[in-house]
């Protein structure tokens, strides 16, 4: 019997914010998954365990997701994993596989998604792994974040996609070591120029959009960083220190 929805949110001391650590192998309920579509079915089919979440993806239903909800995040990465397979029932080869798999995030319960993975589904084959790291600072602390999976038919696809066995771990951060050693940077909005309080230990500094796709790296910076090539919008800024330490900074560019 797979373990049932752990949540947990660590606030109990003003030195640590919440964390995400949530395992659902949907063996009792759909824990803090929100389904449209997809539904908690019993197979001897399935990955693990007696119950997971099925669609039926065909002309009639060209579409399904699952979503899961909290507003745990500690700011830390987040490392996720889920099982996944194609099937169909019974065995019919003028069934086709035809569709996609499409994996994604919000930070702001829903109002936007970040893409993650889009993978195409062509043949039948048992349970495979889909695994993922959300880069620190990219869900800040107790933001309301959302981690969704959607398939869809394409062509003449008549096939199942099966998922099972969500597991996301993030670690604590504790005030005390975001705040050592860290380096400010200012203004935040910022227009062209981003400047750092103390330069002499940073190794690099790296700008990256909110998907974690890397825009710019500027090794052994000065204490101006110039971001006048980048549209407006939200960014990550890493800093890199020479002793190994990073951190990551959410800034907006006006």
């Amino acid at each position: 019997m797979k373990k049932f929805l752990l949540s947990l949110s660590i606030i109990g001391s003003s030195l640590f914010f919440g964390q995400i650590n949530n395992t659902e192998g949907f063996e009792t309920s759909n824990g803090s998954f929100t389904n449209v579509g997809f539904f908690r079915s019993k197979s001897a089919s399935f990955c693990s365990g007696e119950y997971a979440l099925i669609r039926n993806l065909y002309s009639g239903a060209l579409t399904g997701s699952t979503t899961f909800s909290s507003s745990a995040s500690s700011g830390a990465a987040i490392d996720v994993s889920f099982s996944y397979r194609t099937f169909n029932y019974p065995l019919d080869a003028s069934k086709k596989v035809s569709g996609e798999m499409v994996v994604e995030y919000s930070k702001d319960d829903g109002q936007t998604y970040s893409p993650i993975s889009t993978i195409d589904l062509t043949s039948i084959f048992t349970c495979k792994t889909f695994t993922y790291k959300i880069q620190e600072g990219l869900v800040p602390a107790n933001s309301k974040f959302k981690f969704r999976v959607t398939g869809n038919q394409k062509t003449d696809g008549d096939f199942y996609l099966i998922l099972d066995d969500f597991k996301f771990t993030q670690a604590t951060l504790a005030v005390s070591e975001l705040s050592k050693n860290k380096i400010g940077i200012y203004p935040n909005p910022v227009s062209d120029v981003l400047n750092l309080s103390d330069y002499k230990n940073v190794k690099s500094v790296t700008v990256s959009d909110i998907t974690g796709r890397q825009l710019k790296t500027v090794a052994n910076p000065d204490s101006a960083i110039q971001l006048k090539d980048l549209k407006a919008g939200s960014y990550i800024v890493t800093i890199n220190n020479i002793d190994g330490t990073s951190h990551n900074t959410k800034i907006i560019k006006k």
